[in-house]
């Protein structure tokens, strides 16, 4: 699923945070700074972004403590954090968890003793929330078996590498090189021009249908495993395929078709959130943020026919006895 986006946001909200929330900070009106003899008190200072942030600071604490109570009615699987944790180092550059705790200090603010308790703070909310909007949806085998049925086609799943030259002549090469019988990981790192080839030797892993450009995809899904492509022809330049393995039965794609249909089904994280602040007993004792947390009113629900139901039945009789009317109407006339 896609999430994580309440992470980075997480943090740039608790960076203005701990601006608010220094201890030097408050009613003491020592000076931040000083500007051709006028001072700029701490107190100025936070009331400025009190003023400025503080609905979305105050949405952002409150949200959290929602979410750190619902985390003990749910079960997160270890590999899953450790994996959030890595792409989490990825996305601002980094590989250990000292270069993250460094990067945290100095790029964003924030100070935590150990990477357990960075995990704790922001990296278990997001999937807390994913796993809440799961909650009681349930996916049978039969729909499964329908939606792999209906959907096969756009379904399946190709595994294959590939060799991106710029021109033909090179392309034509490599096939030399490949019928007499180099090895093609070893080539991909020779000749392709792929910036990921370097380090994937190639090798693209399974994709489906819509994940590359027309011309690589019609080649691909029309080959044989171990089958080896001529020239493809694309905007990038010319690609040399080689199918490896395939997804079509039903029993390969069981595990995409379920996750397909828990995203479907599954709530939003607003809606989560949304349900969490209307269980929650929400006391604002500041003016400033009064009706911060008042949740609108639903909408009013239209009438609509139920099947076999008794609104459907009334609303046909009704509908009946406008056409007798009418048909009498211009019997008259």
């Amino acid at each position: 699923m896609k999430k994580r986006h309440l992470l980075i946001a997480g943090l740039a909200c608790m960076t203005i945070l701990g601006a608010c929330n220094n201890d030097d900070a408050g009613s003491s009106g020592q000076a931040v700074v000083e500007v051709d003899g006028h001072e700029i008190s701490d107190a100025e200072f936070v009331d400025m972004l009190k003023e400025r942030y503080g609905e979305a600071i105050l949405q952002e604490l409150v949200q959290r403590h929602l979410i750190s109570q619902a985390a003990d009615s749910v079960e997160i699987p270890q590999e899953e954090i450790d994996e959030e944790l890595e792409t989490f180092k990825s996305q601002i550059g980094v590989e250990t968890d000292d270069e993250m705790l460094d990067a945290l200090s100095n790029q964003f603010g924030i100070t935590v003793e150990n990477k357990e308790e960075f995990v704790n703070e922001y990296i278990l909310p997001p999937l807390v929330l994913e796993k809440l909007a799961v909650e009681g949806v349930e996916i049978t085998d039969e729909e499964k078996q329908a939606y792999f049925d209906e959907n096969r086609d756009s379904l399946i799943e190709v595994e294959a590498s590939h060799i991106l030259v710029e021109d033909e002549e090179t392309a034509e090469e490599v096939l030399d090189r490949l019928e007499a019988g180099d090895d093609f990981a070893e080539l991909a790192s020779e000749y392709s021009v792929d910036p990921s080839a370097e380090a994937n030797n190639g090798d693209l892993g399974f994709f489906g249908k819509g994940d590359m450009v027309p011309e690589f995809e019609e080649a691909a899904f029309n080959m044989e495993i171990d089958e080896v492509s001529e020239p493809v022809e694309s905007t990038y330049g010319y690609h040399i395929i080689l199918v490896t393995d395939r997804k079509d039965s039903y029993e390969e794609l069981e595990e995409k078709i379920h996750d397909t249909l828990m995203r479907e089904r599954s709530r939003t994280q607003e809606e989560v959130l949304r349900d969490l602040l209307a269980q929650a007993d929400i006391n604002v004792l500041d003016d400033q943020f009064e009706g911060l947390f008042d949740l609108p009113d639903a909408p009013p629900v239209e009438d609509t026919p139920e099947i076999d139901g008794e609104d459907a039945s009334d609303e046909a009789e009704d509908q009946a006895e406008d056409a007798d009317e009418n048909a009498e109407e211009e019997d008259e006339s």
